[in-house]
């Protein structure tokens, strides 16, 4: 009996270990959004998208995802390291919290031009996945419309989903938007 248990936790933790983690959105209708950037380096990764036309050194509008693997720390917690990394960047606004929970935070905030890096707007996510932490950032240039799509974006924000799968080819993923994190 001993060893059919030992069997069976090996074959959990190997299955869990092994798993792919995914994220996904639902873009306003109509819009295309495309990936402008993908990185995979060691337990980081990084995820970039932007409307079609946009570049990822050239946006007016982003999504930004950073997943970080074997990062048990609570969201809140985790998302004050980070905000304090980006306010050294562009101290010019505060975050603004909209909800916080053990497992998924969100904050908002509108800059000014600092230096050479220009004002925007944007809404921060610090949410648990499996087995990590993944940030969701999205960031618009063009304050006016950031304001008058406030409540659209928030909700794709809310919206964007993570998704474990132990199939690399998992028949519900879109291979053209589909990231492993």
């Amino acid at each position: 009996m001993k060893k059919v248990l030992l069997f069976s936790l090996i074959i959990f933790t190997t299955l869990a270990v092994s798993a792919y983690e995914t994220i996904i959105f639902h873009f306003p209708d109509g819009e295309l959004w495309e990936s402008a950037f993908y990185k995979k380096r060691g337990n980081e990764a990084i995820l970039q998208y932007v409307p079609g036309g946009q570049t990822s050194n050239n946006w007016i509008r982003t999504i930004v995802v950073h997943s970080y693997n074997e990062n048990e720390s609570p969201a809140p917690f985790f998302a004050q390291t980070e905000i304090r990394k980006m306010l050294k960047i562009n101290p010019t606004k505060k975050y603004k919290l909209i909800k916080s929970r053990e497992t998924d935070a969100i904050y908002t905030r509108c800059t000014d031009d600092y230096k050479n890096i220009p004002a925007h707007c944007e809404f921060l996510r610090i949410t648990c996945a499996h087995g990590g932490i993944v940030t969701i950032q999205y960031m618009n240039r063009n304050k006016k419309d950031f304001e008058n799509n406030y409540t659209l974006w928030l909700e794709v924000i809310r919206r964007a989903r993570l998704m474990n799968s132990y199939w690399r080819d998992e028949r519900t993923f879109n291979k053209s938007i589909y990231f492993e994190l």
